[in-house]
Order: C-alpha cells, then structure tokens, then sequence
C-alpha cells in the first residue's frame, strides 16, 4: 500500500515537472524562431536540451499512469510491472539512440 502512495506522489511531482519544462520548451522554441527574450544559439541550446528530460519525465508520468489504469480494470499484478518497466527502458533507450 504504501508504494502505490509513493507511485501517486511521483506522479503528481512528474506532472507539476513536465509542466514547467513544456512551458521552458515552447518558450525556448519560440525565441529560437523569432529570435527575440534570448539570442537563438542560446534559445537552440535550451531547446534541444530539455528533450531527454521531457521524455523521461513523461514516460515515468505515463507508465505510472497506466498501471493504475490497468489495475483499474483488473488486470493482474503478474506482468503488468515488468512489462511497464521494459517498455519504458525500450522507449528510453531508442530516444537515446535517435538523439
């Protein structure tokens, strides 16, 4: 019981995160592509920057989301951890390929 309230506290924390790094990201990408708040080499910097952090914070927030869900429907315990838990490392790791 007490992981499922820690699970619901990284959520919320990775929400309130994701949150504040989309508002870092499209304000970065718009100053790269009007060029205005921050020069664009500094804006393409921070832009590009921010892309593993927003993907790690997103599939913890969405992986931690869907075993609720699953649980929700009555899914068993059985393969639901380890299956999140490798999809995730599989999406991680191609990000990390591709960037």
């Amino acid at each position: 019981m007490k992981t499922n309230r820690l699970l619901h506290r990284v959520n919320r924390i990775c929400a309130w995160v994701l949150l504040v790094l989309m508002i870092a990201y499209i304000v970065t990408g718009y100053a790269w592509s009007e060029r205005i708040i921050m020069s664009s080499r500094e804006a393409m910097y921070w832009h590009t920057s921010l892309d593993l952090y927003l993907v790690f914070f997103f599939l913890v927030h969405v992986l931690i989301s869907a075993k609720f869900t699953l649980r929700r429907y009555g899914i068993k315990y059985g393969f639901v951890n380890p299956g999140l838990f490798v999809i995730g490392l599989v999406a991680f790791a191609s990000v990390l390929q591709i960037s």
